[in-house]
């Protein structure tokens, strides 16, 4: 089989750690070694750099600077502002390459490219992986698609995208990195972390928002609960005004010993998710929610609302799975898994070999090399 050029990108990569982030940069490192594959990863600044990547100085969405203008620039401004920056060399090198495929999760570069491409031509091939995630209309115009999950699959194929042009192959994750074995027992992370010892710890991994993660239903489910027993532990990349709406909720329903917000580098999140008992993350709706699929490799279990992609990945009898749009359904969920350990065991247990067996890189790889080797033979 003849090269293959494949170009990834992330403009958050590089100081944002979180779904699309992370995935590009653990599938540039499953494959980048492919001896028919030459793999070029764009990634913008910040202190997580990969290395043999293109590192392209587009202003970030959270740079300081936006601090110091008299107004306001909403978040979407600022991260159109940033990918239209970072598109420049991502253009230049899908015109130089040799029929590249473009393989992305974020669209604005994507859709400057087939714009470009509709008014001057251009020999590339954009491959869409769809981890919003978003709906079928907004992705009809790319050549290719990678959906993570069967309903993702099922939506498209109603929707009219052509079943040729489509591939399911969920995201892959080292869950070795995440084995019990390789982190300190749980005693020893609560003193590093300064956490309580004599609580349960309650994780969510996720942006620090209110209009997809929930962060504040979290709270206010949390609030429910003794204080005296639990500790909310929120993780994740702030958000501007919708963080501070949390934050500020949390200073008002809980006490100020319970609960801490926090951002780490993506080679501390191990020792993270071993840290805490359970994980619970309130957003209804994922795309496909890798956080849940670390969380399930640290074997803890994972408390998420019941859709048709978490179905898929937690299983359909996971009870894990509580409705998160029903009030108090979360907090009286967490209080059935805390006051059970033998609950907590196993399912942490199911969770732990579920994620091996589906999710990990070793076993997906070949299904992403096929995916690429199939785009390349019937380029449309």
């Amino acid at each position: 089989m003849k090269t293959v050029d494949l170009i990834l990108y992330s403009p958050g990569l590089g100081y944002i750690n979180r779904g699309l982030e992370t995935f590009t940069r653990e599938l540039y490192e499953a494959v980048h070694e492919a001896p028919e594959l030459a793999v070029t990863l764009f990634q913008g600044q910040g202190d997580d750099i990969v290395d043999g990547s293109r590192v392209v100085r587009a202003p970030r969405r959270n740079a300081s600077v936006y601090n110091l203008l008299p107004y306001e620039v909403p978040l979407g401004r600022r991260y159109l502002i940033e990918n239209l920056a970072f598109s420049l060399p991502l253009i230049k090198a899908a015109y130089q390459q040799e029929r590249p495929i473009i393989h992305f999760s974020e669209s604005v570069p994507a859709r400057l490219l087939y714009k470009l491409r509709q008014q001057f031509g251009g020999d590339f091939t954009l491959l869409f992986s769809n981890g919003g995630p978003v709906a079928p209309e907004h992705y009809m115009r790319f050549d290719y698609v990678q959906v993570l999950t069967p309903m993702q699959r099922r939506q498209a194929l109603e929707a009219g995208y052509p079943k040729e042009r489509l591939f399911l192959v969920p995201y892959g994750l080292d869950t070795s990195i995440f084995d019990a074995e390789r982190v300190a027992p749980s005693p020893e992370l609560r003193e590093q972390f300064d956490l309580p010892k004599d609580r349960t710890i309650l994780l969510s991994v996720g942006a620090i928002n209110t209009h997809h993660k929930r962060m504040d239903w979290l709270v206010e489910e949390v609030a429910r609960l003794d204080e005296s027993e639990y500790f909310l532990w929120m993780v994740g990349q702030k958000e501007g005004p919708e963080t501070r709406v949390v934050e500020q909720l949390a200073e008002e329903k809980l006490c100020a010993d319970g609960f801490r917000f926090d951002t780490f580098s993506y080679d501390r999140m191990p020792a993270v998710y071993r840290a805490a008992d359970l994980f619970v993350l309130s957003s209804l709706h994922e795309g496909f929610g890798r956080v849940y699929i670390e969380a399930m490799a640290s074997q803890r279990p994972v408390l998420a609302h019941p859709t048709g992609n978490t179905n898929w990945i937690l299983g359909e009898d996971n009870p894990g799975l509580v409705e998160m749009d029903q009030p108090s359904a979360l907090a009286d969920r967490i209080k059935v898994f805390a006051n059970d350990p033998s609950l907590q065991r196993d399912t942490s247990q199911v969770n732990q070999q579920r994620a091996r067996q589906m999710f990990d890189w070793q076993v997906l790889k070949e299904d992403y090399m096929s995916m690429y080797r199939s785009i390349q033979e019937n380029k449309i």
